[in-house]
Formats: C-alpha cells, structure tokens, sequence
C-alpha cells in the first residue's frame, strides 16, 4: 500500500497512521487495524486521541469474534 510507504517517511505522523488504520478497518484486516489505530493514539492531539479510543475498543471486540468465529465456534462470544 501507498500509506505504508508513506509512515516509512514519516513515522510520527499521527492523521497517516489513522487513516491507515482506517484503511485496514475497511479491508476487514482488524488485528493491524488495532495495531496502527493505537500508536496513532499515542501521538495525535488529546481531542483526536478521546474520539478514536472508543472505536479502538470496539475494534478490539471485532479482532476478538472474528478470531472466535474462525475457531469455528457458533453463537456469540460470552465473558463469565
């Protein structure tokens, strides 16, 4: 992908990173999606930063039914 070659240049450039992920999201590539989404926290402004984690958490649950689902388990994935 373009972007990636993009972040090689410019590593700490926090809107590349989101809109990497993002791009990762929409490919239904959830782990690398958390992966970027989250160092893209760490270095965008506090405002940016507070809209993006409750979507990184949601992300996480996705990362975690997907990975549930292709375990070949059915039903919805329930914490005791």
């Amino acid at each position: 992908m373009a972007s990636e070659r993009l972040l090689i240049l410019q590593p700490h450039n926090w809107a590349l990173r989101r809109d990497h992920g993002m791009m990762l999201y929409y490919s239904r590539e959830y782990e690398a999606a958390v992966q970027e989404l989250s160092i893209c926290m760490a270095f965008a402004p506090e405002e940016e930063a507070g809209v993006l984690e409750p979507f990184v958490e949601k992300l996480h649950l996705l990362r975690l039914e997907s990975s549930w689902k292709s375990l070949g388990n059915k039903g919805p994935l329930r914490v005791p």
